[in-house]
């Protein structure tokens, strides 16, 4: 319930600001009830209460139409495996997945966390003590933002990512971009819900909308370096899927997923063949998966 309704109050709908307090817990009725500091009073027994952030990603609305463009053999592996291929972030052709900004700019991005570093260890919770030299602080500092560095780069190792396309319609560039308009390709379309729902109503699977900044004038945050990317990327329209593992060394892994929930059509490419139409139901009907095979819109024919 928190994970869904992480944006407001379950009973007055109040909705939380950063720093806000949220409330876990459970009702009169033991109904699961996720409530502000006004409605606290409505919960019997008190779970876990959180300090409120925002999610680092926008949430698309449920019935946005998402795209996923791949040739036929990847498409044939989600049918056999009956689950959704995430990529590790660490083998992204970008390289800036997951980067906070740019090189010639991280001056100011260390500036900015010594100083924080040393404000916290200077200013420890009021029965606490630092104790510490003004040498020993700045050497707690610098460790710490090594740290902050290291953790960045484990991340893209531990980080899975399943990119999709927000559009209302097929996208000429996406099929040129993501299956190099061969004719042997396919396109899923879903929806933002029953994505959501194919994998389970996961609360460790996050899926939102990628949010494109300028890394000349800003930076991504600690939390969000998986949600941005460069401006040059804005013609993806890119919602993800991000689920993280710390114990998978592969280049990526396999999430079981409902395909009679995920997949609502299937498009094949515009240069394929006629037949090809056919081929893609016959294999959907051997792995038992009943969905409509439509031609792509791309081929339909103008008059003058």
């Amino acid at each position: 319930m928190a994970f869904e309704s992480h944006d407001a109050c379950v009973s007055c709908g109040y909705a939380f600001n950063k720093g806000d307090t949220s409330h876990l817990g459970y009702g009169n009725d033991d109904e699961p009830l996720y409530v502000c500091d006004k409605c606290a009073k409505l919960l019997k027994e008190t779970a876990i209460r959180h300090y409120f952030m925002p999610r680092p990603y926008i949430l698309p609305v449920p019935n946005s139409k998402l795209w996923r463009y791949m040739d036929f053999t990847k498409y044939v592996s989600l049918l056999a495996s009956r689950g959704l291929y995430f990529t590790s972030a660490d083998s992204f052709e970008d390289n800036y997945e997951g980067a906070k900004g740019l090189k010639n700019h991280k001056e100011k991005w260390d500036s900015h966390f010594l100083e924080f570093f040393r404000s916290a260890i200077k200013n420890p919770p009021p029965e606490y003590k630092h104790g510490l030299s003004e040498v020993e602080v700045e050497n707690q500092a610098s460790k710490l933002l090594a740290d902050l560095e290291l953790v960045g780069m484990a991340n893209k190792q531990s980080t899975f990512i399943s990119c999709w396309h927000e559009s209302e319609h097929e996208s000429e560039a996406m099929w040129r971009l993501y299956s190099s308009f061969l004719a042997n390709a396919v396109a899923v379309r879903t929806t933002y819900e029953s994505l959501y729902q194919s994998l389970g109503r996961d609360p460790s699977i996050y899926i939102g909308r990628v949010q494109y900044i300028d890394l000349k004038k800003s930076y991504a945050s600690v939390n969000d370096a998986f949600w941005r990317k460069r401006k040059s990327f804005e013609h993806e329209r890119e919602v993800r899927a991000v689920v993280h593992d710390l114990d998978c060394k592969e280049q990526g892994k396999v999430l079981t997923c409902d395909l009679d929930q995920l997949i609502e059509e299937v498009f094949v490419s515009p240069k394929a063949p006629a037949w090809f139409a056919e081929l893609v139901t016959d294999v959907n009907k051997k792995y038992g998966v009943q969905v409509a095979v439509s031609t792509s819109e791309l081929i339909e024919e103008p008059f003058f």
